[in-house]
């Protein structure tokens, strides 16, 4: 009876305990400010310029026309933003909200085919991943809903065994992947198309619903971009189609290049501290080969077949792209964590002889994992104040240009180097960005008129035409951050001191 009870109870605590630990790791500094450079606060401006203008096809950014991005994270902020205000709060909810819905997609995958133990590690295992923390759950990012609906998409493919009603949900997750992050939602798409040509009986879909799936994804993705190449076709195809795709796939555009095998440097970084899994995945290798000898492989669970497709398309595509940021690995990042919540499933359910070793293996993995799991998450949290302070002078400085515009009745900001998007964002001002090549030289405004500046100096054009400077980035810079720290262990950018150019455009 108790023993009864207690299976009834497991499932639903083991949920309510990934949930609290989901909320508590990727929601901790969600109304801490500043929003970060770079892809935080432009995504933040986007949505309230989106906002102000009530135009949610055409965005902008600084006043400029925005193309970089699919609209999905911005409709999604602006839902947030009218709901509960504009706040850091309020910008990072939905990446939270995802975050952790990946977390409960991932328990239920791993759940449902290895058991209750398999899915709490799987949805657990993320959260030592730094790219996972940060760009898919903490940050306000594009990643987020990309992670998500990525993993909905091969959630849904797997139960296509059961029901068939699942190729919609595959088709739709597939469109809204790709509404989130362009490009990168193929990953999944290419799991469904490949699953589907190499082993269609795996998931019973068969070409007709191989045709539906792709036919839901293109109606909810489609008619964004067909409108965008409508209104703003050469702008479209040049900024998005050719710079943000076409040439990040193609050529380095990172300041400094990184090498050809910094993606694999990065994915083991990432996934190094789940190496007692090595323990169980031996234990169950050593089984497999005594029971099925070289037939090994096909003895592999479907599911897990799926993840491993899934592993080699998401990290076959990282390599491949040629701009090596650290983040595109992350969609590599899922299914190792589903592959390493099986490994511990599947050691506990074994039977006969083979579990006189792979359960023990199994326990002195998990007796090894809240140590390496600790170091990791010393680690994160580090790199995220060090990631939080290399925004902090730009968000003073913009602060203290609101209270120059307040008291000089408003006005246009100048900025002597690279733009700053956490200046615009909390700045609420239009601001010129020009990356001189001169220490000193002379700004024109919108009147023609010489406006002198120092490099890196921010100066306040108010509606009069006077020029009042408000700060300089390297004064503040030496005020209230650290002129330079690497985080080590993490292939994440460094912190930029004043005298070192950061990247020259919003991401």
């Amino acid at each position: 009876m108790a023993k009864s009870l207690l299976r009834r109870l497991l499932p639903g605590f083991s949920l309510a305990l990934l949930l609290t630990l989901g909320i508590v790791e990727l929601g901790k500094t969600i109304d801490e400010p500043p929003l970060i450079d770079w892809d935080e606060a432009t995504y933040a401006e986007v949505a309230h310029e989106a906002l102000i203008s009530h135009s949610f096809l055409d965005f902008t950014w600084n006043g400029r026309s925005y193309l970089k991005k699919p609209p999905l994270l911005f409709w999604t902020l602006g839902a947030t933003f009218e709901t509960f205000g504009e706040s850091e709060f309020s910008a990072r909810l939905p990446s939270v909200a995802l975050g952790v819905g990946t977390l409960v997609l991932l328990y239920a995958m791993a759940a449902g085919d290895f058991g209750i133990l398999a899915g709490l590690m799987a949805g657990l295992f993320p959260l030592g991943f730094y790219f996972f923390v940060a760009r898919g759950g903490r940050e306000c990012a594009t990643d987020a809903p990309l992670i998500f609906f990525s993993t909905l998409a091969v959630f849904a493919l797997s139960r296509m065994r059961s029901r068939r009603v699942w190729t919609v949900l595959v088709g739709a997750a597939c469109g809204l992947a790709l509404l989130s992050k362009g490009a990168a939602a193929l990953i999944p798409l290419s799991v469904v198309i490949i699953t589907v040509l190499v082993a269609p009986a795996s998931v019973e879909l068969g070409f007709a619903g191989l045709i539906t799936t792709l036919a839901v994804s293109s109606i909810i993705a489609a008619p964004w971009f067909v409108y965008q190449l409508w209104h703003n076709g050469s702008v479209f195809w040049t900024t998005y189609v050719k710079d943000e795709t076409l040439l990040r796939i193609a050529q380095h555009l990172e300041d400094e290049p990184a090498g050809a095998n910094s993606t694999m440097h990065t994915f083991f970084g990432e996934v190094k501290y789940l190496w007692p899994l090595l323990l169980p995945l031996a234990g169950l290798t050593y089984a497999g080969f005594r029971s099925c000898g070289w037939r090994i492989l096909r003895s592999i669970p479907i599911p897990a077949r799926i993840w491993l497709l899934w592993l080699a398309v998401a990290l076959a595509s990282a390599c491949a792209v040629q701009t090596k940021l650290g983040w595109y690995v992350l969609p590599a990042l899922i299914p190792v964590a589903l592959l390493g919540g099986a490994t511990i499933g599947a050691a506990f359910t074994q039977y006969g002889p083979a579990r006189s070793y792979c359960r023990p293996l199994a326990i002195a993995a998990l007796s090894l994992l809240p140590f390496t799991a600790a170091s990791r998450h010393a680690l994160i949290e580090s790199t995220f104040a060090q990631q939080r302070a290399r925004s902090r002078p730009s968000y003073e400085m913009a602060m203290r240009a609101v209270a120059f515009a307040a008291v000089h009745g408003g006005g246009e900001l100048y900025f002597a180097g690279p733009a700053l998007p956490t200046m615009v964002y909390y700045s609420g001002m239009h601001c010129h960005f020009v990356s001189p090549s001169e220490p000193d030289f002379e700004l024109a405004d919108l009147g023609g008129n010489p406006i002198s500046v120092s490099y890196r100096e921010l100066v306040l054009r108010d509606p009069s035409g006077m020029v009042t400077a408000v700060d300089n980035l390297g004064d503040e810079w030496n005020a209230v951050g650290p002129r330079w720290n690497r985080a080590k262990g993490l292939d994440v950018p460094a912190l930029a001191s004043p005298d070192e150019d950061v990247r020259p455009v919003p991401e």
